[in-house]
C-alpha cells in the first residue's frame, strides 16, 4: 500500500517544472542517538544530552538534507508494518517534503548510536531488516514510473535488506534511465555495488572502505583514489565521489576534472556525513554550479552535520558559516604539492 504525502501542495505546484531529486530507501532505519561522557561498559551510564530520534536511511537523509537547501525532492520509502515501522512512519510524516511511503510486511531496522564525548568515539549498534518481497520491489518500480520526469535525478542509497536480490539497484537504475532520469548510487558494498556499476549510473558515491573492498586493494594516497575512480569510469560510470575515512575529506572525479576537498574534524560523530556530502553536491549541480562549487557545497553540508548530534542538516545560511574552513583543490595542484614534498625529502 502506498501513501502519497505532499505537504504545501500549492507551493510545490509552483516549482514542479524544476528538476527534482527522487530518493529511494529500501532499508530505512529508526536511529536513536544517545550521548554520554566516558562510556563505561558493564555499568550504568547516564546520558548527558537529550536523546535524539531520527527517521533515517541514506536515501531519506539525502532528501531531508536537500529539503533544507530548498531543492525539490521526493522520497520513496519502503517501511515495514512492525512497531518500529509504525513509529518510523509517524516521525517521517512530520517532514515537510513530498514522499511516497510504501508499506510492507516484515521488520524495520532500528540502529542505536552511542556518542562518547569523553573518549570522542562514535559507536553504532546496527540492526537488520527482512521481509521484502518481489511485489514490494515492483511497488517501488511503479512509484518511479509515476514520479520520474525527464531531467530528474534518482538516488538509490543504502544497504539492501538481507533478503533482496543483489541486482535490485541495477534493475531499478535501468528503469530510471529509460524514463529519462540521471542516476546516483551508493549501494553499500559487495555484490550490490558491483551489480550497480554494471548499470552505468551517472554518479557512484562511496566511502574509502567501499572503494578498497570493490578493488581489493588498499586505497591511501590520492593516486590510489584517482586510479580506482578511472577504473570505474572505464566501466561506464561518468562521475565518482569518494568520502575518505581517516580525515574529513572527499574526492570528486568527473569527465572534465578531479578535485579534492577537506573540512574541519570537529568531533567523532559521523552519522549523516556522507548523506550531507552527496546532497550538497547534487544541490549545487541542480542549481547550475560548477563541479568545484558543488563539491564545496557538499563539504559545507558535511562540516555542519558532523558538528551536530544525530542526523541533522543545515540550511544554506547555516552552512555558509563554515565557508572559510573549506578547501577545494584541483588534482594537478595536489600532484605538484606531493612532488614538491618528495623532492624536499630526497634532498
Amino acid at each position: 500500500m502506498a501513501d502519497e504525502i505532499r505537504p504545501d501542495e500549492t507551493q510545490h505546484d509552483a516549482i514542479r517544472h524544476k528538476p527534482k531529486v527522487i530518493t529511494v530507501t529500501l532499508n530505512p532505519s529508526l536511529d536513536r542517538t544517545l550521548t554520554t561522557h566516558f562510556l563505561s561498559q558493564g555499568y550504568h551510564n547516564r546520558v548527558t544530552e537529550a536523546t535524539r530520534l531520527d527517521p533515517a536511511g541514506r536515501g531519506v537523509s539525502i532528501s531531508r538534507a536537500l529539503h533544507t537547501l530548498g531543492v525539490p525532492t521526493h522520497a520513496i520509502i519502503l517501511v515495514g508494518g512492525d512497531p518500529t515501522g509504525r513509529a518510523y512512519q509517524s516521525l517521517i510524516a512530520e517532514e515537510q517534503f513530498p514522499m511516497t511511503i510504501l508499506r510492507r510486511t516484515g521488520v524495520t531496522r532500528s540502529n542505536i548510536h552511542l556518542y562518547d564525548t569523553g573518549h570522542n568515539t562514535h559507536t553504532v549498534l546496527m540492526d537488520d531488516s527482512r521481509g521484502v518481497t518481489r511485489m514490494d520491489r515492483q511497488e517501488v518500480a511503479n512509484a518511479l514510473i509515476r514520479l520520474i520526469e525527464p531531467g530528474d535525478t534518482v538516488v538509490f542509497a543504502g544497504s539492501l535488506p538481507g533478503d533482496v536480490r543483489t541486482d535490485t539497484y541495477a534493475v531499478l537504475t535501468s528503469l530510471a534511465q529509460t524514463l529519462g532520469a540521471a542516476v546516483a548510487i551508493n549501494a553499500g558494498g559487495g555484490d550490490p555495488l558491483e551489480a550497480s556499476i554494471q548499470a552505468r549510473p551517472t554518479l557512484v558515491y562511496l566511502s574509502q572502505m567501499q572503494l578498497e573492498g570493490l578493488f581489493n586493494i588498499p586505497v591511501r594516497a590520492y593516486e590510489d583514489v584517482i586510479g580506482c575512480a578511472h577504473r570505474l569510469q572505464a566501466r561506464g560510470v561518468r562521475r565518482v565521489l569518494v568520502a575518505m575515512e581517516n580525515r574529513d575529506s572527499a574526492f570528486l572525479i568527473t569527465e572534465t576534472g578531479t578535485w579534492w576537498c577537506d573540512w574541519p574534524d570537529v568531533s567523532a560523530t559521523t552519522a549523516g556525513r556522507n548523506e550531507a556530502l552527496i546532497a550538497g553536491y547534487l544541490a549545487g549541480r541542480l542549481t547550475g554550479h560548477s563541479f568545484e562549487e558543488a563539491l564545496q557545497l557538499g563539504a559545507l553540508m558535511a562540516a555542519y552535520t558532523v558538528a551536530q548530534v544525530g542526523v541533522e542538516f543545515g540550511t544554506l545560511r547555516d552552512v555558509k558559516a563554515h565557508m572559510s574552513e573549506i578547501t577545494v583543490t584541483p588534482a594537478d595542484v595536489i600532484a605538484e604539492l606531493v612532488e614538491a614534498q618528495q623532492q624536499a625529502q630526497d634532498s
